[in-house]
């Protein structure tokens, strides 16, 4: 079944991809050629153009399954937000009480990701089978497919961290299940997935190949395996900064990260919100049976509510009175407040980083990596490698355009933990609500202690357990849990 590490059983894996397919076909965007197609045994005995074609669709399209409840799940155990909607207990219970438990909260974000993986590897057992694209297009489709394995990958491990993950999922159906390898291993994995991906998107850039499937309208500006290469480079320096500190690699992966960054489109001197919004997104609609963004909720919705402490955390603008302008950018007062039994946490105040012109919106995109983000990686990679100075320069970048805040106080000659505070700071408000990012920050730089629980007796967790089912199919009794 597809909630299993090795995700290999082929039924379940035709059901599966014809689901994605199915459920992906009403949007604007997610429509392919008869719902039902491609199945497995069709897509490998016969992966015509249209068929692989349409499964690179349902790549992008199964790409943003469980991406929401990744944000909201990792945004509470960082005490970003909370869920107050009351239909499940453990979704607000788990993250600020704990323990995790893997059949519960700490039991997701595993079965998304590695059904997506499995079709990835379905898609290119049959780029490898086609006869009908050229070499070139061929190179192209394994270079999108390659990336987006690795980021499928990266937010594997990024909730499970020192458990691990398995990465050699691409087993027959009788196959022992794949065993779990360490956290840099995996990191290793996905830097080599990516400059696979790199080659084969040089491949075809040079040949002047096109994509020989569409490409979801979130990718705006990376539709080209040159531009996409773009993309490609900024996911390798993120997963490169990611290692340096949560598997100790340090100077080689930062120094690699700068390499990876100018080959990016990092924009290191952007000073409007258009420039810093610059990235690749996920794409969501209202239509009927597509996905819809659930995090765009009107002020009076009642499940998720931002925590005063994003508030009274925020630093003031010069003037002395408003805070930091990504607050007043991405928070208001809710119209209804919220609260449940069991939990001391009276839900405010609301999100709105995912409005259009005020109001909700449903088909909201949800940001995958965009310039603001990288600007603060590059600031990381440029200080921990020694370039001290442009490593504030971005920092000042941020918080002066972005923050609308007086620049940093820090200098060359400051200590490396007033640097991270300040890091983690703008990393928090810049990029809240969109990819867990304060809890992974805290664990990456050994500050998890210093995120308030919230509640009295709570605890922030260290890392999600890998789901029940997945230890059961391993007989394994310990390290499940972090």
């Amino acid at each position: 079944m597809t909630t299993s590490l090795q995700v290999r059983r082929l039924a379940t894996v035709t059901a599966a991809l014809g689901a994605l397919l199915a459920g992906a076909a009403c949007s604007d965007f997610f429509n392919v050629t008869n719902t039902n197609q491609p199945l497995l045994d069709s897509l490998l005995a016969n992966p015509t153009r249209d068929r692989l074609s349409a499964t690179a669709i349902g790549i992008f399209g199964g790409a943003r399954f469980g991406m929401q409840t990744y944000i909201w799940r990792l945004g509470s155990m960082g005490r970003e937000g909370i869920n107050l909607s009351g239909n499940n207990q453990p979704d607000y219970q788990e993250p600020f009480y704990g323990p995790l438990q893997g059949g519960g909260f700490g039991g997701s974000q595993w079965a998304d990701r590695y059904s997506n993986i499995r079709t990835i590897n379905i898609y290119l057992n049959g780029i490898n089978a086609n006869g009908d694209l050229s070499a070139g297009e061929k190179a192209a489709s394994r270079g999108m497919a390659n990336t987006m394995k690795a980021l499928a990958f990266m937010y594997v491990i990024l909730t499970r961290d020192s458990l691990g993950a398995p990465i050699d999922v691409d087993r027959p159906v009788n196959a022992a299940p794949a065993p779990f390898v360490s956290r840099d291993s995996v990191y290793r994995y996905i830097l080599d997935l990516l400059d696979s991906a790199r080659a084969d998107l040089r491949t075809a850039d040079a040949g002047s190949v096109a994509f020989p499937f569409p490409l979801p309208p979130g990718f705006a500006g990376f539709d080209t395996p040159g531009s996409f290469k773009l993309l490609n480079r900024a996911l390798a320096a993120k997963a490169a900064i990611l290692r340096a500190t949560a598997a100790g690699c340090g100077v080689p992966c930062y120094t690699r990260a700068l390499a990876d960054l100018d080959s990016s489109f990092l924009n290191r001197s952007a000073t409007t919100a258009l420039a810093f919004a610059q990235g690749a997104y996920y794409d969501f609609s209202n239509a009927a049976g597509d996905v819809s963004n659930g995090l765009s909720e009107p002020l009076n919705g009642v499940t998720f509510y931002a925590l005063d402490s994003n508030v009274f955390n925020a630093q003031t603008q010069p003037t002395g009175s408003p805070r930091d302008q990504r607050v007043l950018d991405k928070i208001a007062v809710a119209l209804d407040t919220g609260r449940l039994g069991g939990i001391p946490i009276l839900g405010t105040l609301k999100f709105t980083m995912y409005f259009t012109a005020g109001k909700d919106d449903p088909r909201h995109q949800i940001p995958i990596i965009r310039n603001e983000e990288l600007v603060l990686l590059d600031a990381e990679a440029q200080w921990f490698a020694g370039i001290k100075t442009t490593a504030l320069s971005d920092l000042d970048q941020v918080r002066v355009n972005v923050g609308k805040l007086a620049p940093t106080t820090l200098t060359v000659a400051s200590a490396d933990p007033a640097f991270i505070t300040e890091l983690l700071y703008n990393r928090r408000y810049s990029l809240l609500w969109e990819q867990g990012t304060r809890w992974i920050d805290a664990r990456r730089f050994g500050l998890l202690n210093t995120i308030p629980p919230q509640v009295s007796g709570g605890s922030v967790p260290v890392a999600m357990p890998v789901p029940n089912a997945e230890c059961s199919a391993r007989g394994l009794d310990t390290d499940c849990t972090p």
